[in-house]
């Protein structure tokens, strides 16, 4: 087990994200039909629950933000350092999320099709570094295909056909 904390900075990092998310949760619950035509009370309205949810993350990102800001995370000791192949992970799972979501949805191919791509692409590229040295980048590749397809099937199917969700 892993008893190593986070450094402060970290945290102060940490909590600002969560701040934007509760941010942009809130926004959206905001700007969610109230269903006044209806006559609903506004108690009954689809944007309460996550409008409150929202709040909460607010003021959790601002204590562990409040926390890392008196631990000295601005004192500038303690900033992680990221090595090249963490940050190039993660660009590599941001521009892969991107070309999903804007390439790839409701752009042509059907739903399952486009997170069928999106997963053994993604499966791949990050499996290539590991399978280049051994020499088994074509298993990798038929490996990532199968994840795909199956995981494709069961995304349309648990959103289709058990929560009744139009996918694009």
């Amino acid at each position: 087990m892993d008893d190593r904390k986070p450094s402060a900075f970290a945290d102060l990092v940490s909590g600002a994200c969560w701040v934007a998310l509760a941010a942009a949760i809130m926004i959206g619950s905001w700007r969610m039909d109230r269903l006044e035509h209806l006559q609903a009370s506004i108690y009954s309205a689809p944007g309460v629950v996550p409008g409150l949810i929202g709040v909460a993350l607010a003021l959790m990102g601002l204590a562990l933000m409040l926390r890392a800001w008196r631990a000295g995370a601005l004192a500038g000791a303690g900033r992680p350092r990221i090595a090249w192949s963490e940050q190039a992970r993660l660009l590599t799972a941001v521009a892969l999320c991107l070309a999903f979501a804007i390439g790839l949805v409701g752009r042509g191919p059907p739903f399952w099709l486009a997170a069928a791509i999106f997963i053994a692409v993604t499966v791949f590229a990050f499996q290539f570094p590991g399978r280049r040295p051994g020499g088994t980048l074509a298993r990798g590749a038929l490996i990532a295909v199968v994840y795909g397809l199956v995981s494709g099937y069961a995304v349309h199917y648990v959103f289709q056909e058990l929560f009744l969700v139009r996918l694009p």
